[in-house]
């Protein structure tokens, strides 16, 4: 996941590498501004899980509308259809994208095929 300056990631296009984001990636406002400037043909979106989620926190979060229930580990069990408190899990990259989209201000639909073709 990429948390680094504008300028290195300039720098990892110019090798042909493609630019993964999550949670992590959205921290700061700096961070998001990197974000948006990422080329739609070098973006892939992740979760890192456990790890990395989109926190209250984060500069990110309020451009998530899509929230998960939860519940603390030692109350969960694998088959109430809840989420672990506090562990990122392989159904949140919904939230990345999200948070992505409206920063960039396109189109969920058409940033989730942009990113799935890459």
């Amino acid at each position: 996941s990429y948390t680094g300056s504008l300028e290195d990631m300039e720098k990892y296009l110019k090798l042909g590498l493609y630019i993964g984001v999550n949670g992590c990636s959205m921290k700061t406002a700096e961070n998001c501004e990197v974000v948006k400037k990422i080329p739609l043909d070098r973006l892939m979106i992740e979760t890192d899980a456990p790890w990395c989620s989109i926190r209250p926190t984060h500069s990110s979060f309020s451009h998530v509308s899509t929230m998960f229930k939860s519940q603390f580990p030692e109350k969960h069990k694998p088959d109430d259809g809840l989420l672990v408190r506090g562990r990122n899990e392989p159904c949140t990259p919904i939230q990345v994208l999200e948070a992505v989209a409206k920063l960039r201000g396109v189109d969920i639909n058409e940033l989730a095929a942009a990113v799935h073709a890459n």
